[in-house]
């Protein structure tokens, strides 16, 4: 098959990066498997804008991760192959299919139990107060740089046993990574992070602690659960997702409420809503676009196309999560939205598993503002907020509010 780089859809705009909604619902209506090409790689992608298709793509096993044992040499070509210096963070989760995924997640959710999260309540509250205490008496500042960022990133350090004061070397390190402008950028943040990291891992097999890398240092040690190229792929991957998606649902979520002040100020008359808001934030403007990459491992029918082979998949989170066939008025902003059975984290044996983690944070990080910053207020147009050009994740750069 065949296929062009079309204008028709221009996913890849910076104009479409900051709303992509308008876009996706067009392609649902018109082209909801919608084949392209990828501007700058020459790569096929499908996109997938229907709810049920995307879930239907994220549970089929026919797509997943690990190209290089199912497609051709030939097919290969072309492909986003790692180069050994990436290959180091590249052995997590979310880049492995059964069996080693399910070995993997089995290993690692011992750390994100609703027991152990539910025990990081009070913690997470000290940090979201110690973070507003530090901005009182601003008028002005910018909510991410402020609050959405240092507050999940310094809970995951903290469980993980990471030094909080280093966290902003890890944001830069996972900025170049996932929004660098070029690879060098990347191979310079992967060298860093590996040399720290190995660094910790023995300090850590020499004196362990009671956080997860000592947890997972332990396995390592065990023999062949864990190699060390895992262990640093974990640890990379659970400091990166652990607190840019949160970022993000902080950022996005707290957008969503100054844009709906009736919403807003039903949340602060019945603080009991915050569940089900943090829930309609997710699906109104979530956190992830689309998942991390997966390709078709043989030639799959969905609907009236057929994905061929080595063909890279995407389906549209941010997009199945407004599909008028699943949700009411998909396009309004309802903290008492039921029911609300979006796919913001994903689904299938991908599903996020710091999902608990993050809803906790969101509803403490967003709660304790509003208590705290009553006359909070966006102090810019929307339409000069800039956002992330990655089609990953969906979030703002930054968020200048006034109080």
């Amino acid at each position: 098959m065949t296929l062009s780089p079309t204008a028709t859809y221009d996913l890849w705009n910076p104009k479409t990066r900051a709303n992509p909604q308008a876009l996706y619902a067009q392609m649902r209506q018109e082209d909801p498997i919608h084949g392209t090409v990828g501007p700058v790689t020459g790569r096929r992608f499908w996109f997938f804008t229907r709810y049920d298709d995307c879930v239907a793509v994220l549970k089929d096993q026919r797509f997943g991760k690990e190209i290089k044992k199912h497609l051709t040499p030939e097919q290969l070509v072309g492909q986003p192959v790692d180069s050994e210096e990436f290959a180091v963070i590249n052995r997590h989760l979310l880049d492995l299919d059964p069996p080693d995924h399910t070995r993997l997640r089995a290993l690692v959710h011992k750390g994100f139990t609703p027991r152990i999260i539910e025990n990081l309540r009070r913690r997470i509250q000290e940090i979201a107060d110690d973070l507003l205490d530090a901005i009182d008496g601003q008028r002005e500042f910018d909510l991410l740089e402020a609050y959405g960022f240092p507050l999940p990133i310094t809970v995951i350090a903290e469980l993980l046993g990471v030094p909080a004061a280093d966290r902003n070397r890890f944001r830069a390190w996972t900025k170049a990574l996932l929004f660098g402008i070029n690879e060098e950028q990347g191979r310079v943040a992967v060298l860093e992070f590996a040399m720290y990291m190995h660094a910790m891992i023995e300090e850590r097999q020499q004196n362990p602690k009671e956080d997860l890398i000592s947890s997972l240092v332990a396995v390592e040690e065990a023999g062949e659960v864990l190699s060390r190229e895992e262990l640093l792929s974990m640890i990379f991957l659970l400091l990166v997702a652990g607190h840019e998606t949160t970022v993000n649902l902080i950022g996005n979520g707290t957008l969503a409420l100054l844009q709906h002040p009736d919403q807003l100020q039903l949340l602060r008359d019945q603080p009991t809503l915050i569940k089900s808001a943090i829930e309609e934030m997710l699906r109104y403007d979530g956190p992830v676009e689309t998942p991390t990459l997966r390709w078709a491992f043989e030639d799959v029918r969905m609907g009236d196309k057929v994905i061929p082979q080595g063909d890279l998949v995407m389906p549209a989170l941010l997009a199945a999560d407004r599909d008028p066939a699943h949700f009411a008025d998909p396009d309004r902003f309802d903290i008492r939205r039921e029911p609300n059975k979006h796919i913001a984290f994903g689904n299938g044996i991908h599903y996020c598993l710091g999902a608990p983690l993050a809803r906790l944070e969101g509803e403490i990080a967003i709660q304790t503002m509003l208590r705290r910053l009553p006359h909070l207020q966006l102090n810019t147009a929307v339409e000069t907020l800039q956002w992330n050009e990655s089609l990953l994740l969906h979030g703002m750069k930054a968020l200048p509010v006034r109080v």
